[in-house]
């Protein structure tokens, strides 16, 4: 799955002149505050650096860098703006690098919340979040919000990319896997015979893919036997 860290220049820079805050409205001081937001468009350095580090496998200093380009992009972006979006994003990815798990949730749901405002319905960006966040709650064991949200992913993929995209065969395989961890062997097995079906139809029926795949099936039918 391609992760929004390999989107960054993607998305098209939106500049925009000035963003009114909110106002204090306690009883003694009823003061309206504004926060003006700088014209243009930000550095994107510490993407860059951040990119780098993640290449590097440099993970803490990635989310240095990722965090230090959120604070330069709220210089110029309104706080539900798909560029901070992207931003919370890598920062999440960042956490999952690092294991932190319940703090990349923390910033995908962030994601999550200004996509629901910025995304079309079948956005593979979107679809992208969902993907990374049932990735963090697997890994916490928490696996019937991971398949949730797998299942997401999944069901944008195949209209987004195609129902013979790489990614929604690695998305199939990955709900088979999560179902088997549950102990749901039928719909393993069910997931693994609809990922053959599509592998046979495809353009290398042979691939190592359509071998692993085989191999599990055959695992599976005798296990449930």
């Amino acid at each position: 799955m391609p992760y929004l860290k390999l989107l960054t220049n993607i998305i098209l820079a939106i500049s925009l002149s000035s963003f009114l805050g909110g106002c204090s409205d306690s009883k003694d001081n009823k003061q309206e505050r504004k926060t003006t937001l700088l014209k243009g468009e930000p550095s994107e350095e510490h993407s860059r650096l951040s990119q780098k580090y993640f290449d590097e496998g440099e993970f803490k200093k990635a989310l240095a860098e990722d965090k230090k380009q959120l604070e330069e992009d709220l210089k110029y972006y309104e706080e539900d703006s798909p560029e901070i979006a992207l931003d919370y994003n890598n920062i999440g990815l960042d956490y999952d690098e690092l294991k932190e798990y319940t703090k990349a949730i923390e910033y995908y749901k962030k994601a999550m919340k200004i996509d629901d405002k910025t995304l079309d319905e079948n956005s593979t960006e979107r679809s992208t979040t969902y993907y990374n966040f049932a990735s963090s709650n697997e890994a916490l064991g928490n696996y019937d919000k991971a398949l949730e949200y797998y299942l997401k992913a999944l069901e944008i993929d195949k209209i987004g990319l195609g129902e013979f995209s790489r990614d929604v065969l690695d998305e199939h395989e990955d709900i088979a896997k999560l179902y088997e961890k549950m102990g749901k062997f039928k719909l393993a097995l069910k997931q693994y015979q609809e990922i053959s079906d599509i592998v046979a139809h495809g353009s290398n029926p042979n691939s190592q893919r359509a071998k692993r795949i085989k191999a599990k099936i055959e695992a599976l039918k005798k296990r449930l036997k």
